[in-house]
């Protein structure tokens, strides 16, 4: 029995984008009718915990929330985890990218902010292509702070939830991006690195979407059998492998990803059919 779910935001439950209303109405009934029929609701996410109450204004039913793909974790409102890098493993990270494969910007989410990027090495190009890309984004847009002294007074701080690389927009860029991937996870062992087409993600040792959702079913006393997660990228697929029995990936995904899940879908609200088949016949 489906006691939780547990999804994506970006690409999951905000897809199709719906720039203004955030969720689009299909999948907001959906969790509605799951909630109302004492399901729980947590959204795992990569991004951090300015969010929730974003969310809370399109999506009116009590939710959790697991961030930073795993470094801070959120139940009934309260914060039950947050996990950082060590100043010294992050900055030794920082300074060998730089070394060997530069992205076009780093980011980070930290405990202070959601979101920082540095300004080193940015063309002007760059610049506005990404301010481009943030002004469209409406609903979804985070606050983010440009500052190479706010960066690294951050990672200096040693609240930092995650590393962000954002690679390229190219085909050829999007492959290095998953050839960095691998070659961050090769040389620095002690933390989690996942791969997301343009963006590479990097998160403290253990702290990844499904341990997080793992730690969360155990505050709740909740069997591992009980949930049902959904998503669609690489950040996802430790998800899809811990939790098999009901892991489902986005239609839309890459290849790569939904060859992990047990089942695709199109849309979010298409798991009303999976998780009430004899009612909706009935109905009908």
């Amino acid at each position: 029995m489906v006691k939780v779910i547990g999804t994506d935001l970006d690409g999951t439950l905000f897809y199709p984008k719906k720039r203004f209303s955030m969720i689009p109405k299909r999948n907001v009934r959906f969790l509605e009718r799951f909630s109302s029929d004492g399901g729980r609701v947590v959204l795992v996410s990569s991004r951090c915990d300015n969010f929730p109450p974003r969310i809370a204004k399109h999506l009116h039913i009590p939710f959790d929330f697991i961030g930073s793909n795993g470094s801070l974790m959120i139940i009934d409102g309260k914060v039950k985890e947050r996990n950082f890098f060590s100043k010294e493993e992050l900055t030794a990270i920082i300074h060998d990218i730089k070394t060997t494969t530069p992205p076009w910007i780093f980011m980070l989410n930290s405990k202070s902010y959601p979101l920082v990027l540095t300004r080193s090495g940015v063309r002007w190009i760059v610049s506005t292509i990404y301010k481009f890309y943030m002004w469209s984004q409406f609903a979804y847009k985070e606050p983010a702070v440009r500052s190479d002294h706010i960066f690294f007074s951050e990672v200096e701080k040693g609240e930092v939830y995650k590393l962000m690389l954002f690679v390229g927009i190219t085909k050829k860029q999007k492959l290095l991006a998953k050839r960095l991937a691998k070659e961050i996870a090769e040389k620095h062992p002690n933390v989690e690195v996942s791969w997301l087409n343009e963006v590479v993600e990097i998160t403290p040792k253990g702290c990844t979407k499904a341990s997080a959702v793992a730690k969360y079913l155990d505050y709740l006393g909740i069997s591992h059998d009980n949930i049902l997660v959904v998503g669609d990228g690489g950040n996802d697929v430790p998800m899809f492998q811990m939790f098999p029995k009901h892991s489902y990936a986005m239609k839309h995904a890459h290849p790569s990803v939904k060859a992990k899940a047990s089942k695709t879908i199109r849309y979010l609200s298409d798991l009303e059919e999976e998780l009430y088949p004899s009612a909706d016949k009935k109905d009908r």
